[in-house]
């Protein structure tokens, strides 16, 4: 899988819920059957657990759609 963005880059560090060290990037795929949707998923530097964010391309900008623990 790609790491790499097709247009702009979508936040690359987010705090993890569980024990809230960083987390960085740990895999970036458009989302199946929606065009200009990217899900990443971040990776917990302590704890190792992943969090999944959805990100729209709007105005410019990625915009959070949703997130959740997986």
């Amino acid at each position: 899988m790609s790491t790499r963005l097709a247009c702009f880059v979508v936040p690359t560090i987010e705090i993890c819920p569980n024990c809230k060290s960083e987390m960085i990037v740990a895999q970036v795929t458009p989302t199946f059957l929606a065009d200009g949707f990217e899900d990443v998923i971040y990776r917990c530097k302590g704890c190792h657990s992943d969090v999944k964010r959805t990100f729209k391309l709007g105005l410019g900008a990625w915009e959070l759609i949703t997130g959740a623990a997986i």
